[in-house]
């Protein structure tokens, strides 16, 4: 046999001939099925006339086959689920001499189906027994494809298995070691010198059943000064008896009741199946950058995130907050310097007061840098809080935080009415020995929808000059300035959608200090489409000054730097130009400045974006020039970019990604590495394209990649994209559900089934194709196929050279030896190769 050619010219038209010629064979199987038979019809096939068979050019032997109905050869094929019209993927199926399913134990599993006790036929191994589904569930309807190698099973509901994750079962265990990384810098050269800025944010640590050990921090080199900032670094562990989480180290407390602190120390605090990270997912930063800045946001002192956002409005959502408790200082610091601030209060966290019941207790030593220690030891913490259901939708607490000088209590109380508004209540009482002063805050928070499309929430803050968190406490008798602190906070949101008018978004906080200074912050945004036209108003005010929260000593060093008072609008309208490209055009005015730019961006693929634009100042006539693309090479995350004017010009960049060391070898992350991760393998094909529940990530030359990040106890649906799949590659199972328990590490394989197709061009000894019809026999005499026009014989699944068997018309028969190539295209759909069939 001559070596196997790829598919060509040839192959394209047997293909086109061949299809026509099978389905005109498929028309004349369906034709004949309802003929009535004839005397002279039944004696090789009840139900097929053989003389109008024969004069089709089909094998007469064929009809024998499908005498019954159509069915699959015995044996084990590689068919497509689908359970109550779910598609599950591809699975083993096993049938018997008769073309029946068996319900192997794989095939129940996949199915999600309960193993009956009962057994038909025992198998060599108990894997290939065929168990007594139908007899156990009679309502049971089993649809059998073989032309579309398809199964379908409509069951009945009690046959389905639990979710794994309603029965407690979640993946326990494995061992890891994870390293995350984002590096972003500027690098500014003007007229006055150049400048650079360094920002690396690092993660370090590993999973070992079960035990979470994490360390987190950042370096900062800010034109040649350097200093490194410890955010925590701790080991912690679920307990599932207590379902609570213990954390040992350098912690920050998450009590609901007390401001977060942070504490060298231990910690517990309840975990369960409805936990989230301090509540993460419901805090939103959003606010309007005049050119490409840098965005920081502090948390108790601490730096929580860092990251470059380019001209325009910005929105940052699921931040790692330390604790739900806590306002966040936000800072918006442009390529040149100039920084502006903002304060998020605590209170405005949507869903930041818990309602699940548990206990809180934290003990430590405080670790905060504002703590003067040169007077004093830093004190030692003890806190600890209940919270306890009332009913179904409300929730009480209460707790106690004490050190040797100073002592506070606190209660909170939330709840949910008409099943839509949430109102949270919290009051705290604190009594400082050193100053000898008391006081009390309280904090009000409701959200509600008001209407289909129109959301709501508010919040409100007070507290008496004499109130103290624990880091304040001694802190005027030592001649700090604690006037700086607010007095009153409010804070006011709105959301509304409506497809005519189009999207409103409103947020307000107001900020009143005990010195008497005031700070008001207002984002305000509407955007509609016009016919595929994007047209959206921004603004963006602040009023006002207060100075940063931090405790500076009060004679002549006034550390407090006046907020600019400014109002930024900005009207922008993008036009789609086609596929991903698309071009914008703003104006904005900030104070007495007016700008104005246009922008053309496109996202190529998967992997490259980009955006190159021109702006203008108008009133002094100047204009620049900006360019970015953001990159992502499989395995990591590269944002690059430049801009350009009259006097300056700036360089940025920004590499985001994880790594994740096992016990397969290393596998890379384009995401950060959470908690709970896992490591995913879709045999040995590489670049295949997964999707996760934290975006797509894409398989590396050993054919890995990394599950940046798992819900735990939840289900977590894994898919592997099939179109990126070489083409003779397929799947049994494209889609897995996995439960994982927090801080474990789950390897979850992808059964790789490669289908290798064959497209011959038969002829007989003397060089003509086979007749048409032609029956082809394979092993045990089982019928494969049959001859399609010009001799054509399409194999659908060849694994390795064997012999098949060609019934001609005058009865005789002719066998053609296969040999396939060793070393098939993945990328071909099938081969073809020519074949002589020799007469035996």
């Amino acid at each position: 046999m001559k070596k196997i050619r790829q598919s060509g010219r040839s192959a394209k038209r047997a293909s086109s001939h061949g299809f026509q010629a099978h389905s005109r064979v498929l028309l004349g199987l369906a034709t004949l099925w309802g003929l009535p038979g004839t005397s002279a019809a039944v004696g090789l096939g009840e139900g097929f006339d053989l003389a109008a068979l024969t004069s089709l050019g089909i094998d007469p032997q064929v009809s024998e086959y499908f005498r019954s109905e159509a069915r699959f050869r015995e044996g084990v094929h590689v068919v497509g689920l689908r359970v109550n019209g779910t598609p599950l993927g591809l699975v083993d199926a096993r049938f018997d001499y008769q073309g029946q399913l068996c319900f192997t134990p794989a095939l129940l599993a996949k199915a999600g189906l309960v193993t009956p006790s009962r057994v038909l036929r025992e198998g060599i191994t108990p894997d290939q027994a065929c168990h007594d589904f139908v007899g156990e569930y009679p309502a049971t309807m089993v649809r059998l494809r073989p032309s579309s190698d398809e199964v379908t099973l409509v069951v009945p509901t009690q046959s389905l298995r639990a979710p794994e994750w309603e029965a407690g079962n979640f993946s326990q265990g494995g061992a890891a070691a994870i390293f995350n990384y984002d590096v972003l810098g500027f690098d500014t050269h003007s007229r006055s010198g150049p400048s650079r800025f360094v920002s690396a944010y690092t993660e370090a640590g590993f999973n070992l059943g079960n035990w979470i050990v994490r360390s987190r921090q950042f370096y900062i080199s800010d034109n040649g000064r350097t200093r490194t900032e410890q955010v925590d670094a701790y080991a912690q562990r679920d307990i599932a008896a207590l379902q609570s989480t213990f954390q040992a180290g350098q912690i920050s407390s998450n009590n609901p009741i007390f401001g977060g602190v942070q504490l060298a120390g231990v910690q517990f605090f309840p975990d369960g199946q409805q936990r989230t990270s301090a509540g993460s997912g419901e805090v939103v930063v959003e606010g309007l950058a005049q050119s490409q800045s840098r965005i920081e946001v502090r948390q108790s002192g601490a730096l929580i995130h860092s990251t470059l956002v380019p001209e325009g409005p910005f929105r940052l959502t699921g931040l790692p907050l330390l604790n739900s408790t806590s306002d966040l200082d936000v800072s918006v610091i442009d390529v040149r310097g100039a920084k502006r601030s903002f304060v998020v209060p605590a209170a405005s966290f949507r869903g930041g007061v818990p309602v699940t019941p548990g206990y809180y207790f934290s003990l430590g030593k405080v670790r905060d840098t504002s703590i003067d220690t040169r007077e004093a030891q830093a004190p030692v913490v003890a806190m600890g809080s209940g919270t306890w259901g009332v009913g179904q939708q409300s929730s009480v607490g209460f707790g106690l935080l004490s050190t040797d000088e100073y002592q506070s209590a606190g209660g909170t109380l939330s709840s949910v009415f008409f099943h839509q508004m949430t109102v949270g209540v919290r009051h705290n009482l604190s009594r400082d020995a050193l100053d000898g002063v008391g006081g009390a805050r309280s904090t009000l928070s409701l959200g509600t929808p008001l209407f289909a499309n129109l959301d709501m929430n508010l919040s409100a803050s007070s507290q008496t000059r004499g109130y103290r968190e624990v880091l304040d406490a001694g802190q005027a008798s030592r001649g700090y300035d604690l006037d700086a602190r607010f007095k009153r906070q409010y804070t006011a949101g709105l959301g509304w959608a409506d497809p005519f008018v189009g999207g409103f978004s409103l947020s307000f906080t107001r900020s009143s200090q005990f010195d008497g200074r005031s700070t008001d912050h207002l984002f305000a945004s509407w955007n509609k489409n016009f016919g595929g036209v994007d047209v959206a108003l921004i603004a963006d005010a602040q009023v006002g000054g207060a100075r940063p929260r931090r405790l500076d000593p009060a004679p002549g060093r006034r550390r407090d730097e006046r907020l600019d008072e400014d109002t930024s609008l900005r009207l922008q309208v993008t036009v789609p130009l086609g596929g991903n490209r698309r071009v914008s055009s703003y104006v904005s005015r900030r104070g007495d400045r007016l700008d104005a730019g246009t922008a053309l961006s496109e996202t190529v693929n998967d992997y490259v974006n980009y955006e190159v634009g021109v702006d203008r100042d108008v009133n002094e006539r100047e204009q620049s020039v900006r360019g970015r693309v953001d990159l992502l090479p499989l395995y990591t995350r590269v944002s690059l970019g430049a801009s350009r004017d009259a006097s300056n010009s700036s360089y940025s960049g920004q590499l985001q990604g994880g790594i994740v060391a096992h016990e397969h070898g290393v596998t890379f992350s384009p995401y950060a590495v959470q908690d709970t991760f896992g490591i995913v393998s879709v045999g040995d094909i590489g670049a295949a394209k997964v999707s996760t529940p934290y975006g797509p990530v894409w398989t590396d030359f050993s054919g890995q990649a990394v599950l940046p990040g798992l819900q735990a106890y939840g289900d977590n649906h894994v898919q592997v994209q099939t179109q990126s799949l070489p083409k003779r590659v397929d799947l049994k199972n494209g889609t897995k559900v996995l439960a994982a328990g927090r801080g474990s590490v789950n390897i979850l394989d992808f059964d790789v089934v490669k289908v290798r197709r064959l497209l011959l061009e038969a002829q007989d000894e003397e060089g003509r194709p086979l007749p048409q019809g032609a029956a082809v026999f394979g092993e045990g005499n089982s019928f494969v196929t049959s001859v399609v026009g010009e001799g054509m014989i399409f194999l659908s699944n060849i694994d390795g050279p064997q012999t098949l068997r060609v019934s001609l018309p005058d009865s005789k028969s002719c066998l053609l030896q296969v040999n396939p190539e060793q070393e098939p295209d993945d990328d071909k759909l099938y081969e073809t190769a020519p074949v002589v069939c020799h007469v035996r």
